[in-house]
């Protein structure tokens, strides 16, 4: 039988903790900086999330012309004019207002370690139907470049809008201890069941041991409302 996990975080302190990461990572600032929203509730930091995130992303007038004009031009010359001059910011706000296929083709001409730059500025929502057209293989080689990188927060908040293929592709690549720490900021944890039933018995068994051996067992505990019995059971919860 396996060891349990000591009762941890409650589910409110684990969505608090997330949301200031996720507000950090939003504003590009170090989490120690935004210490004093730790008293704040997590619904109230998730809508301050949503409200900055309002604000980068919604004056189009400008990038709609970007955008529009890009449909002037070949797909290899807008790639590399993505890559080279616009930059990854540039390319993830007008993401959203691209075509899906023609943004699916554009990001087959990019090298994947600049869509990996471009994903940590992206707001899935405004995205969810290239997501949902972007290549497992492509999925999975990102999410590679991005754990190496401990961008978190940035794979946190894709897996409610790809497909299971997608995260099937995605949780191949990922070690337990990296699930685990995506687990923790997860942005819909309503997810976190399902995701770990594609991650299988043994890699949950594997972030349990991760858990243990990194420190992190009383966070691991705080997933539990989001987990099936089964789950809660294998994290000895």
């Amino acid at each position: 039988m396996s060891a349990s996990l000591q009762p941890g975080l409650s589910s409110e302190q684990l969505e608090r903790n997330a949301e200031v990461q996720r507000i950090a990572r939003l504003l590009s600032t170090d989490q120690q900086e935004l210490a004093y929203l730790s008293a704040v509730s997590s619904e109230d930091l998730r809508a301050l999330r949503e409200q900055v995130t309002s604000l980068l992303f919604d004056d189009q007038s400008l990038l709609a012309g970007l955008a529009s004009a890009s449909k002037l031009l070949p797909a290899s010359l807008n790639a590399s004019l993505g890559e080279k001059v616009f930059g990854a910011l540039l390319c993830a706000r007008i993401a959203g207002l691209l075509e899906p296929d023609r943004a699916v083709e554009l990001a087959s001409r990019l090298p994947q370690s600049f869509l990996a730059d471009v994903a940590v500025q992206l707001d899935p929502r405004r995205v969810a139907a290239i997501l949902a057209k972007i290549p497992p293989d492509t999925v999975g080689a990102i999410t590679k470049i991005l754990i190496e990188r401990e961008e978190w927060v940035a794979m946190g908040q894709f897996y409610a809008f790809l497909p299971d293929a997608s995260i099937a592709a995605a949780l191949a690549v990922a070690t337990p201890i990296s699930l685990l720490r995506i687990a923790l900021v997860l942005d819909d944890k309503s997810r976190l069941s399902h995701v770990l039933k594609l991650a299988g018995v043994d890699k949950v068994e594997q972030v349990r041991k991760a858990a243990e051996a990194n420190g992190l067992a009383e966070q691991a505990a705080g997933l539990s409302d989001w987990l099936s019995p089964e789950q809660r059971t294998i994290l000895g919860l």
